[in-house]
Order: structure tokens, then sequence, then C-alpha cells
């Protein structure tokens, strides 16, 4: 009986550290894997903030545009308003020409 007990649990403890060695080739891999992602992480952290650095920079750029945007719209506003108001002057003494130009061509008919 004693040898049956003992080979059995000789059966059984072979088995265990089989187990066990399974188990730590799949600690050793989930660790190798842990760290390639923490690898991953550290890198994309770094791809983030270099990314941020560079959007702030090219929103500068862009306020700067938007800037000097607004104030060459603002001066072609007023150029456009004032060739505006020199036109409808224009049109005015035009007009103002051309019917006094009516009249008299009316009151030479007339006579």
């Amino acid at each position: 009986m004693f040898f049956v007990l003992n080979s059995r649990y000789r059966r059984e403890k072979i088995e265990l550290l089989g187990k066990i060695d399974k188990l730590r080739g799949r600690l050793e891999k989930l660790g190798r894997n842990k760290l390639e992602v923490q690898n991953e992480y550290k890198k994309i952290e770094e791809e983030n903030i270099v990314l941020k650095q560079k959007l702030k920079v090219k929103n500068g750029e862009l306020r700067e545009l938007k800037l000097k945007l607004g104030d060459i719209d603002g001066r072609l506003k007023i150029k456009v308003e004032e060739k505006t108001r020199e036109y409808e002057e224009k049109m005015k003494r035009m007009q103002s020409s051309y019917d006094k130009l009516i009249f008299e061509l009316d009151e030479i008919r007339h006579r």
C-alpha cells in the first residue's frame, strides 16, 4: 500500500511541477508582454507630448494669421467704402450733367 501511495503522490507531484512550470512560463511571457506594453505606452506618451507642442505652435501661427487677415480685411473694407463713395459721387455728378444736357436739348427743340 505504501508503494501505491508513494507512486500516486510522485505522479501528482510530477503533474503539479509540470503545471508550476507552465504557469511560470506564462508568468514570464506576461511579464515580457507587460514590459512591451509599458514601452509602447511610453513611446505613445512621448509622441503625444511632441504632437501637443507642435499643435501649440500651429495654433499660435494660426492666431497670428487670423489677426493679420482681420487687419487686411478691415483695410480692404475701408478702401471699398471709399471707392464706393467716390463712384456714387461720380454717378451723381454724371447724372446731374446728363439731366442738364437733356434739359438744354429740350429747350433747343422747343425754340
